[in-house]
């Protein structure tokens, strides 16, 4: 897909954020152009064609706006004929943490749109495909565990989790990564908020262990970050053994790891 087409569907995908005023229109504009992992679930066939999309702390759930915007322009034959087709079928819904984000979203995508929820507590429903980007780290060790072992468990025979997290690894670029976070915790006056970051071999860990088949993909390009996509599938067989997610949390942490 051209640059300038990709460009064209982030601007259709931002255009129901107008209602929402500047600053949320801005955002979806600079989310969606700027962050590579967007681009990259609509050139790589990761998502089915239809079931159930679970977005997790989807903020103002600008992952449902540009799949819309994508099956849009898909259905008017406008479509490059090097990317996969984007998911038509396909129903998508977002479980978000801030009232503020869950208002928007409904403004602009509908009401029915984003769940006002915490992930650690709210019902996860059957899903063919779950997505977390940069969520769990607001977590700690035994609550993101305990996230993914629930995403498991709803996760369809077949399903895909796409998981996005910092690789505490990384060197300089995870170091950036963590100041960025830092500084947006601060703006946003969260003072306060722990940040729990993994390696990611720790993260493949965790998901090979709940009985998914992970691998780990670099998705920090143009970027300073050092972010890493994960995607972890569920057998379509049964799994016959998965440990708790205790057990894996206390595993999968380093003593020398911080947050």
């Amino acid at each position: 897909m051209s640059e300038a087409v990709f460009r064209e569907l982030v601007t259709a995908a931002a255009r129901p954020y107008r209602p929402c005023g500047r600053y949320a229109w801005h955002f979806a504009k600079g989310k969606l152009a700027g962050d590579p992992v967007f681009r990259h679930l609509l050139s790589q066939p990761l998502l089915p064609a239809r079931g159930r999309l679970l977005d997790l702390g989807c903020g103002q759930g600008v992952l449902t706006a540009l799949l819309r915007a994508a099956a849009e322009r898909h259905a008017s034959g406008d479509w490059p004929a090097n990317w996969p087709a984007p998911p038509t079928d396909l129903a998508t819904r977002g479980v978000e943490l801030s009232a503020r984000r869950v208002r928007i979203a409904r403004t602009a995508l509908g009401a029915d749109a984003v769940s006002h929820g915490d992930i650690r507590k709210a019902e996860l429903p059957p899903s063919d495909a779950i997505v977390i980007l940069d969520v769990l780290l607001y977590l700690n060790p035994e609550e993101q565990a305990a996230v993914l072992a629930r995403c498991t468990e709803a996760l369809a025979p077949g399903g895909v989790l796409l998981l996005r997290e910092a690789d505490s690894g990384g060197g300089l670029p995870f170091q950036i990564t963590r100041w960025a976070e830092q500084a947006a915790c601060a703006a946003r006056g969260q003072w306060r908020q722990t940040l729990t970051y993994r390696p990611s071999a720790d993260w493949l860990f965790l998901l090979n262990g709940l009985g998914l088949t992970a691998t780990a993909l670099p998705m920090s390009q143009g970027t300073p970050f050092a972010n890493t996509l994960f995607i972890a599938r569920r057998s379509s067989d049964p799994v016959h053994f998965c440990p708790s997610s205790h057990e894996i949390a206390g595993a999968s942490i380093r003593r020398t790891m911080k947050p």
